[in-house]
């Protein structure tokens, strides 16, 4: 079914607010805060955002356990209303698995079916089909407690996909696990998603986990849905302090707008980036650590890139990188720098105390909102 710009979307949230009673103070709380949201069909979309920003309370309002105090939702152009989980074309999973011990994996994998009443030989082929593509053929006799961390989530998204939900909803599903074992599951989640077809609405406080798997991630700051876009949008461009803070590291220096394609650094050196602020107007600007490359105070730095000039005052080694925080000659918060290590021998390691320039593209800066 197409709307007329084009086709519904899997989800669609319009203006949805959730209010909870705070009793002590006689007030309420906003959870979510008149959110729009559209999600494609077959989209993997994560909702990233701290603790207690709403984005779980956003999911439960997908599934039905509960309602919004206003505003709509929809699931593939069908207003729920106040439509109970059973009656929506969606399945969650939970952080806690929430398998039954005393049944087998089989079991626990077909008890959706058998409340369904589905015909029993085809409820078998499903649950096969299922343990099938979670990685787990032949251990459907198994018992919950006889499997790994790993494998229960396994089971409890066998649970989930065997009644072919047309929207998959997972709430932290990974936190559990152990860092090894969440990357490797981070795989096989966008893999399963990729052969399924099926729309994932993915909750999530993890950055890293986010920006590997989602087609687009909105991420979300004390109920609001600050930004939305792809993870190469979100992280290479953040709109906000918040957005460039939460996704990894950032470095945010200030400026005061020249023209429309300058500011002025706080040593007074000029940078090229493009604005639209008032000329004299004070702006932040927000650069990765990676973007930045450090080379000796006195060697020539390329007309195309801009640069500014500090002191290191402290080096972390990880292996695979070397971190540097270098104080700049005008004050203010120091500098993050990542030199990436990999495979390159012609890297030039830097000494506490050290004068330095960083350099970096001028299109690798972004002015943030206010």
């Amino acid at each position: 079914m197409s709307g007329p710009t084009g086709p519904v979307p899997a989800v669609s949230l319009r203006q949805v607010t959730k209010r909870f009673p705070e009793t002590r103070l006689d007030d309420e709380v906003v959870a979510v805060d008149a959110l729009d949201l559209d999600i494609e069909d077959g989209e993997f979309f994560a909702l990233l955002g701290p603790s207690g920003c709403g984005k779980t309370t956003t999911l439960r309002m997908v599934a039905g356990f509960e309602f919004p105090t206003s505003g709509s939702v929809h699931i593939h152009g069908e207003e729920m209303g106040h439509r109970p989980p059973d009656r929506r074309p969606v399945n969650t999973v939970f952080q806690s698995y929430a398998l039954f011990p005393h049944m087998t994996v089989a079991r626990n994998v077909a008890f959706g079916l058998e409340m369904r009443d589905v015909d029993r030989s085809e409820a078998r082929r499903r649950v096969d089909e299922a343990i099938a593509l979670v990685q787990l053929r032949g251990r459907g006799g198994a018992m919950p407690g006889d499997l790994s961390g790993g494998q229960q989530q396994r089971v409890a998204l066998a649970r989930a996909i065997v009644n072919r939900p047309k929207v998959l909803l997972l709430d932290e599903p990974l936190g559990a696990l152990d860092l090894r074992l969440r990357e490797a599951m981070q795989v096989e989640l966008k893999q399963l998603q990729s052969m399924l077809g099926i729309t994932f609405l993915h909750v999530t406080h993890d950055q890293e986990e986010a920006l590997a798997m989602a087609d687009r991630i909105g991420v979300m700051d004390a109920g609001r849905l600050v930004q939305v876009g792809t993870p190469a949008e979100v992280y290479e461009r953040p709109r906000t302090r918040f957005v460039a803070e939460f996704l990894g590291d950032a470095n945010l220096l200030t400026a005061d707008v020249l023209d429309p394609s300058r500011v002025r650094l706080p040593d007074g050196t000029t940078a090229r980036i493009a604005t639209d602020r008032a000329a004299g107007s004070a702006v932040h600007l927000s650069l990765r650590p990676e973007q930045l490359d450090l080379v000796g105070p006195d060697e020539p730095v390329e007309h195309h890139l801009d640069s500014l000039e500090g002191t290191v005052a402290r080096i972390g080694y990880f292996g695979s990188a070397i971190e540097y925080d270098v104080a700049l000659d005008a004050g203010g918060p120091e500098v993050l720098v990542t030199a990436r290590l990999g495979n390159s021998r012609g890297v030039v390691t830097r000494e506490i105390g050290e004068r330095v320039r960083m350099r970096w593209a001028p299109e690798s800066a972004t002015v943030l909102e206010d």
